[in-house]
């Protein structure tokens, strides 16, 4: 990680990139080193702290690039966006106050008039044309400048003119070092074809004293832009390489603006030492002007974009790093593929956020343990993941299909396990529900004095608790309750039903049994009592007879008696 320069190096103000406190109100922060260059590795290298920064703005960032030659106020005009008097570094010595590409640690946040929110990045360059650079050096930062704003602002002193022009001939070098695809050699990508990419350009004139008019005419700013850049005459050598840096600026910023600014104050000492300048004691002019021009650089500041996609603050920092390696490994940066890379990633990036959502949209300790419920929960926590993948998904819809079906698969095999766990689980607890019920049947089926009543009291009860159980509250559940019902219950109430019919069986056979004994024991007394009968009847016949018999008896004694007594009275009794 880089440190900012004067803070523990023992720079002084004026010789690097570091701040200091800004005024009440002004934007919270310092200056990060975004892209250094080490001159003992001769390579680029970023600021790891600059790109935290960056990764953890979520939403679309705006960026504001100002690159000019060196020493000219660059850091001035930044510093008032922030609304401070001091920020980026502003010194009066001819050594360049900033080296590489510094950025505000914190980005400014800003509310579009359709009220859609973004965040503005401030990038501060390093001034081209230093003593200490060398031509490829400039292209270099002047190419990362193009390449990283949505507004590109080119500070120099005074106005227009052919040497104006001329130190801005870095523009037509930015087509050799840029390419939009790869497979071109460098320099095929024409300025036209650049231009889909390339930020809007401000041309910003410092102390301009000239009056803008043309034959007496007032013109506006762009106007004398325009005029400016509109082709010279002639055929020569020197004219069409004039004419070449104007077709290139034309070309590559089909967006531009011009803005002239009043010298701030007149006494050179003051304006060596601007930053320490009262306002009140600016020209009056300058204040209103620096007012409009800061109105104008947040006005066209919109969010960067590439292509259809808006770029966020991670994305940024991801091309950021894309380009600067690919000056590092020595090839051209090639905006296609810098964008392919940083799309993939930023779609893996995308896709995993999808799948954290996913996860903490799915109710996994809530949902019932039903597949229907499960299903219904799994559209619902998809729908969460899909919102969230397409908030931070970009490139090509080829990229951004790799990254959806990427979560897609990953929450499909998440939500299988979840699936098949709470199923299983909820099986297991209903199996162990209907294995105990089974058990409490069966031992009440076996007692001796089971009835079909007990039965039905433990399986209403059974049912009760298996109705209230949360893991019985599927279909499924309720399948297997039905598969106790006939393959458990079913037969224990049949076994009761046949025993007991066997024990009815059994006692009707034994009472009939008894009713034949009785029957036979009855058919006998019924004959012996009708053998009773007649004896009796013969008794009484042979009592009637021998009753008469001895009723005959006795009157044949009688008349005997009386035959003897008449035999044996007298006569004259007689």
């Amino acid at each position: 990680m880089f440190r900012r320069i004067g803070e523990a190096t023992g720079l002084s103000r004026g010789g690097g990139g570091g701040g200091g406190s800004g005024s009440t109100g002004a934007s919270p922060g310092a200056p990060l080193e975004l892209i250094r260059y080490n001159q003992t590795t001769s390579k680029f290298e970023l600021g790891e702290e600059a790109l935290a920064v960056l990764r953890k703005v979520r939403g679309p960032v705006g960026v504001i690039a100002v690159c000019g030659r060196a020493r000219q106020g660059k850091s001035f005009i930044l510093n008032q966006l922030l609304g401070r008097s001091t920020g980026f570094q502003v010194a009066p010595s001819v050594r360049p106050c900033t080296k590489g590409l510094w950025m505000w640690s914190t980005p400014i946040p800003q509310t579009a008039p359709d009220g859609s929110r973004h965040h503005l990045v401030l990038l501060d360059t390093e001034g081209i044309d230093a003593y200490d650079q060398t031509g490829q050096y400039s292209t270099q930062i002047f190419s990362l400048a193009v390449l990283l704003s949505s507004l590109f602002v080119y500070n120099q002193m005074g106005g227009i003119d052919e040497a104006a022009l001329d130190r801005l001939s870095l523009v037509t070098e930015v087509t050799k070092h840029i390419r939009v695809r790869a497979g071109s050699a460098a320099g095929e990508s024409s300025a036209q074809e650049l231009a889909a990419f390339t930020p809007a350009f401000l041309w910003l004139l410092r102390d301009f004293y000239l009056s803008l008019e043309d034959d007496g005419r007032k013109v506006t700013p762009k106007e004398y832009l325009e005029t400016a850049l509109a082709p010279l005459p002639g055929s020569d050598r020197g004219t069409r390489a004039k004419n070449q840096i104007r077709e290139s600026i034309t070309a590559l910023f089909p967006e531009r603006e011009c803005f002239p600014l009043v010298r701030p104050v007149s006494d050179e000492k003051a304006l060596q030492n601007l930053d320490s300048v009262p306002s009140s004691q600016l020209r009056p002019e300058f204040r209103k002007g620096l007012e409009q021009l800061t109105a104008l650089m947040f006005a066209k500041a919109q969010p960067k974009r590439l292509g259809s996609d808006v770029v966020s603050g991670g994305v940024l920092a991801a091309l950021a790093t894309a380009y600067v390696d690919a000056i590092n490994g020595g090839a051209v940066p090639t905006i296609a593929t810098a964008w392919q890379g940083v799309a993939e990633a930023e779609c893996r990036r995308a896709a995993d956020a999808a799948e954290e959502a996913y996860v903490g949209a799915f109710r996994e300790g809530s949902v019932e343990p039903d597949e229907a419920a499960l299903h219904a929960e799994h559209r619902h926590a998809c729908e969460a993941a899909s919102a969230a993948y397409e908030a931070a998904a970009i490139g090509e819809p080829s990229v951004r299909a790799a990254g959806d079906k990427r979560w897609r698969a990953a929450v499909e095999a998440r939500f299988r396990q979840v699936r098949d766990k709470q199923l299983a689980s909820a099986a297991l607890a209903c199996e162990q529900l209907i294995n105990r019920a089974t058990q409490q049947l069966t031992q009440a089926a076996r007692m001796p004095d089971a009835s079909l009543d007990s039965l039905q009291g433990l399986l209403k009860k059974f049912d009760r608790e298996y109705a209230a159980a949360p893991s019985a509250k599927s279909r499924e559940a309720w399948q297997r309750h039905s598969d106790f019902m006939r393959d458990t219950y079913g037969p224990l109430v049949q076994d009761l039903a046949a025993r007991q019919a066997a024990r009815v069986t059994s006692q009707v056979d034994a009472a009939k049994a008894r009713a034949a004994d009785l029957t036979t024991a009855l058919a006998k007394a019924e004959a012996a009592a009708q053998q009773a009968q007649k004896a009796a009847v013969a008794a009484e016949r042979r009592a009637e007879a021998a009753e008469g018999r001895a009723a005959e008896a006795g009157r044949r004694a009688e008349e005997e008696r009386s035959a003897a007594r008449a035999a044996t009275a007298p006569v004259g009794t007689l």
